[in-house]
């Protein structure tokens, strides 16, 4: 797979380095983002770095503050290791790894999307790779089951309030609890999924109240938090099959931990699984 390496300099002359994994990686001020810069110096979803084959392209997503590639406007363009990407007053130099190797203790962000019926599959595989590897007569784990639990229901809420004014002021309270509990994201994965519903809510009741352009607003920040979440679930679903397939057994537990959050409540196959594995873990080294 690979890593992409950030090494941010700010204005005020501190700098920070981040590294993402996988093959893309998003640049804006929203919590979602694997990059995540002031919101003063660049747009909720700003520049989109992707790698192919090796070689890392940056594409520009938002127009303000303008986005700069060696001080020249930047569109889309490849990116060198000597080129310095400029978003407001923040500089970056942007580098791929394309392998981790053995034994990294780097803790990373893994990015991924892609054909859903392919990555089933690859779970699948992953699942009998660490079925055959794993055999332990003691305590082996098995693979993971075909389907998941849904991280969010098909239904749109309704709203509870039926006089405008009060949907409306219903509505602000149920943003203002999303806005808190997408900003602890980074920090308890399960606190964004309770911001989606609160934001799905708080569309519905703008739209009760009749202010449309604020049920829009609302409505475009669950719907980019649900993507987010989705496909990180179903990255971390592929990796946890991989990292138990190659005996890793510290990323294993992580991504239980992560994944035991995201399905928190939810019944099935799948969560009695996690929490099977999750026992097993804690006597692996």
């Amino acid at each position: 797979m690979g890593i992409i390496q950030f090494d941010i300099r700010h204005p005020d002359g501190r700098r920070e380095s981040i590294v993402v994994e996988g093959e893309r990686a998003m640049i804006g001020s929203a919590s979602h983002c694997d990059v995540r810069l002031p919101m003063d110096q660049a747009a909720y979803e700003h520049v989109l770095i992707e790698s192919f084959s090796g070689t890392l392209r940056a594409q520009t997503k938002a127009d303000h503050p303008p986005a700069t590639i060696n001080n020249m406007p930047l569109t889309a363009s490849a990116l060198s290791t000597d080129s310095v990407l400029g978003i407001g007053r923040i500089r970056l130099f942007v580098t791929f790894v394309p392998d981790l190797g053995e034994g990294g203790n780097l803790r990373t962000k893994e990015k991924s999307k892609g054909n859903p019926v392919v990555q089933l599959g690859l779970v699948a595989l992953f699942g009998l790779g660490a079925y055959v590897l794993l055999v332990d007569p003691e305590a082996p784990i098995a693979p993971p089951p075909a389907q998941a639990p849904e991280l969010f229901a098909t239904t749109v809420p309704s709203c509870p309030q039926s006089e405008p004014s009060a949907a409306r002021a219903f509505a602000l309270e149920q943003c203002e609890l999303g806005d808190t509990k997408r900003e602890r994201l980074p920090f308890a994965v399960k606190e964004g999924v309770e911001a989606v519903s609160l934001f799905e809510l708080g569309a519905a009741c703008f739209n009760k109240a009749g202010a449309e352009s604020d049920a829009r607003y609302a409505e475009e920040i669950a719907t980019g938090l649900k993507r987010e979440l989705v496909d990180d679930f179903r990255a971390r679903r592929i990796r946890l099959s991989h990292m138990l397939a190659v005996n890793d057994y510290e990323l294993a537990r992580k991504d239980v931990q992560v994944l035991s959050a995201l399905t928190d409540g939810k019944k099935g196959p799948y969560v009695e699984w996690l929490r099977q594995v999750g026992q097993q873990l804690k006597g692996k080294k």
